[in-house]
């Protein structure tokens, strides 16, 4: 007995004594003013529901329309058939033709299931998810509890997503990107709890992830701490899987927890000249739109947002950030942010006495002595080079023998 128009099987689930099967279809339900029509746009969304709530649904009232003319309405309860349709029975063939016939009519329940906290968990324009597997993972020495979603696409990457209860209201973000496959689309995706493991198939490979993939995927501390999996070691500075003692911080509550594990450095510069300031953490792109900031705290001004000027202050390509012959108010402590998190931190000090203008004859002497050195040092650098490019060069020769083989790396 076919309910659904143009059905496509999704999945099927036994959850308590019953079977849930999913299907996907076309609706033909629409109000008296016209069909529903596509908009055309392309996206995705991962949505998650209560049971209660489904079951809730198939208890309460059906939904009909009398005619091709009349609004959709629930069903008066006079109108219900004994026994109640969808209620287990042992002999369905003792079934009076009334609850069949209803059964055929009457596909729709009126009540929508609505999503668990009211929205999605996450929503993707111009991309199409395939697969989704989820883990459940609790911290209990933290009391709680984490939603990680797998989700394949038809592009040959998987997101993991991060669902989190905070206030109790839901909370969701995304965690990392991989690519599995450029172009293509994830087929199939398992989850093994004994190996700890994600198995993901397109058409053409099979690939195995770690769920904890701490210390490979996350080289610094304010993205380890938002993985449920992993958490920081301040004394090693590495992200390793989750214990009792490392640092972590899902739900972004602690601000400031990755301040004494960033990079802070301590700079002499002399006055006139112009210092790059770069955090090198390799912001990935999953971080890639949000803004990053650079303060400067100062003794005459305090604390403000660097505006970049070309004449003052410059970003560079990698998010640092250049200052222009500097002065005496340029000295105090930089921070770089990334959103909420501190990247980095630089305290500057302005070296004035080394640009006044030599009085004596030592300081004549000290300073040509000091270019010497420099000069030199640049001649040694110059023959290294010239020694290496001839290396260079002759192993590029010997590289062209016709009878070389050359190793290639397999696809899988």
């Amino acid at each position: 007995m076919s309910v659904a128009h143009e059905p496509n099987f999704v999945g099927s689930f036994d959850i308590g004594e019953h079977v849930y099967f999913f299907f996907r279809e076309t609706a033909v339900e629409y109000i008296n003013c016209g069909k529903a029509v596509t908009n055309g746009l392309v996206g995705s969304a991962v949505c998650s529901f209560d049971i209660n709530e489904i079951h809730g649904a198939f208890a309460g009232k059906f939904k009909e329309q009398a005619s091709s003319n009349s609004a959709w309405l629930p069903v008066l309860n006079s109108k219900i058939p004994e026994p109640r349709p969808g209620t287990c029975v042992n002999d369905t063939s003792t079934l009076p033709d009334s609850v069949l016939n209803f059964i055929r009519s009457h596909p729709l329940m009126d009540k929508a299931v609505n999503h668990e906290h009211n929205n999605p968990v996450y929503y993707k324009r111009d991309l199409v998810f395939t697969k989704l597997v989820v883990d459940k993972i609790k911290i209990e020495i933290l009391s709680q509890e984490y939603t990680v979603f797998y989700i394949g696409t038809n592009a040959g990457r998987i997101y993991k997503i991060v669902q989190y209860l905070r206030n109790g209201e839901s909370k969701s973000k995304l965690l990392d990107i991989f690519e599995i496959a450029q172009n293509e689309a994830i087929q199939v995706m398992e989850l093994s709890q004994k190996r700890q493991s994600l198995y993901v198939a397109t058409d053409y490979r099979i690939k195995q992830i770690d769920l904890a993939m701490c210390n490979r995927r996350y080289d610094n501390c304010f993205r380890c701490v938002k993985d449920p999996y992993c958490g920081w070691d301040k004394d090693t500075s590495t992200c390793k899987p989750y214990e009792p003692g490392l640092l972590q911080d899902v739900g972004n509550e602690t601000y400031d927890i990755c301040d004494t594990s960033v990079l802070k450095k301590k700079i002499i510069v002399t006055y006139g000249q112009s210092v790059h300031l770069g955090c090198f953490v390799k912001i990935p792109e999953i971080l890639k739109d949000q803004t990053v900031t650079w303060y400067h705290h100062s003794k005459e001004k305090g604390r403000y947002e660097i505006k970049y000027n070309p004449t003052k202050y410059i970003e560079t390509t990698e998010r640092g950030l250049v200052v222009i012959s500097v002065n005496e108010a340029d000295g105090g402590r930089y921070d770089c942010h990334l959103g909420g998190s501190l990247l980095c931190s630089y305290n500057i000090t302005v070296d004035a006495h080394r640009c006044t203008p030599p009085n004596k004859t030592n300081d004549y002497q000290k300073i040509y002595s000091d270019w010497c050195h420099e000069f030199e040092k640049y001649k040694s650098a110059m023959k290294t080079w010239e020694k290496k490019q001839a290396q260079c060069s002759r192993q590029n020769y010997s590289n062209q023998h016709p009878n070389d083989v050359f190793a290639r790396t397999p696809n899988v």
